[in-house]
């Protein structure tokens, strides 16, 4: 009889039935034997194991041997997963993609509110939203909150994602990988904006079941939350660890992305970029050289990219007198291509 073993039941989320699971255990587990070996140690029955042995090698899990009679044997567990991990990876993409292009509405008219209660619960959905980011993560924390996240925001930022911490605290500030990292002094504000997408501010940041959260995609709502982040928080903070040269670095809120332009200017760096964005509600990448910003305080951040004759301006998601209203951007930094 199988041994009992409740870890392969999760085989059955790739498409396996329990008597397929039930060979591929064995035979994992024992090594490689012949049918009748099988069929003695899972308990199926002798007519249907030849069609599980078929099915199984058309999925990849087991091979078998040449000649008359048949060695069955399993595909190490580590190749079955990376293999399925990689079609996974790839048809992930490629739905989105596809979604993102056929989907009936544009994101910024969707709204979203809901209401998060407690520490735990608070913590679950900002590692999630920093788990989920792809571009870029704005974030504000307590201390003790930044290192109940800090983890997550290193390996978010080792997959390429640009992250913006802003640490309430007096003391010094270790983050292992890059970042933008500054602190700040007074009573925490302890928010996320995720892509500028989705965010989630805290009400209450004394830990304890009283403490509540609200977590909302509107982008009305994160453009005032964004604003008053880089206003009221970021902008009068203490730089740790500033901007850095990457070979392409993402973002999303038009204010950061301008600091970012500004920062590699200063430093005599020209910046090629890709710029999705909506032109006259037409869905479009602009691939170009970016010429240069223009910033009044309180009012706007807008920066300019060349693309062939023509030069386009490009402002936030929700701007009203730029050419481009900025989903993300890409900055490829010329002095790593050199």
């Amino acid at each position: 009889m199988v041994m009992e073993n409740d870890i392969f039941s999760g085989l059955s989320k790739f498409g396996l039935s329990p008597y397929e699971i039930r060979i591929y255990e064995v035979l994992v587990l024992k090594g490689p034997m012949s049918s009748t070996e099988v069929v003695k140690l899972t308990g199926i029955p002798q007519p249907r194991v030849y069609d599980l042995f078929n099915s199984l090698i058309k999925k990849g899990f087991i091979e078998e041997s040449m000649g008359k009679k048949k060695i069955y044997k399993a595909i190490p567990v580590s190749q079955v997963l990376k293999r399925e991990k990689d079609w996974l990876d790839s048809y992930s993409l490629n739905l989105q993609r596809y979604v993102e292009n056929k989907k009936m509405y544009p994101d910024r008219y969707s709204t979203f509110l809901s209401l998060v209660e407690g520490y735990d619960g608070i913590i679950q959905k900002m590692q999630s939203m920093i788990n989920e980011a792809e571009n870029e993560i704005i974030i504000s924390l307590s201390s003790h909150k930044f290192y109940d996240l800090k983890e997550y925001l290193q390996r978010a930022s080792s997959r390429g994602v640009t992250v913006a911490v802003l640490v309430f605290t007096d003391e010094d500030v270790q983050f292992e990988g890059q970042a933008i990292v500054r602190t700040i002094h007074g009573k925490p504000t302890e928010m996320v904006i995720s892509d500028r997408r989705s965010c989630i501010i805290s009400v209450e940041a004394e830990k304890g079941n009283s403490e509540y959260a609200l977590y909302f995609e509107e982008d009305n709502f994160i453009h005032v939350m964004s604003y008053y982040f880089n206003q009221s928080l970021w902008s009068v903070s203490r730089i740790v660890k500033n901007f850095y040269i990457a070979r392409e670095i993402k973002f999303c809120n038009i204010w950061l992305t301008c600091d970012a332009i500004d920062f590699m200017f200063s430093r005599g760096i020209k910046l090629d970029a890709e710029v999705e964005g909506f032109y006259h509600d037409d869905r479009r990448t602009i691939k170009g050289e970016i010429i240069k910003t223009e910033r009044i305080p309180f009012v706007r951040n807008t920066f300019y990219i060349k693309s062939g004759d023509k030069t386009y301006s490009v402002g936030g998601k929700t701007a009203t007198l730029e050419d481009i209203k900025m989903i993300n951007v890409k900055l490829h930094p010329s002095i790593l291509q050199q």
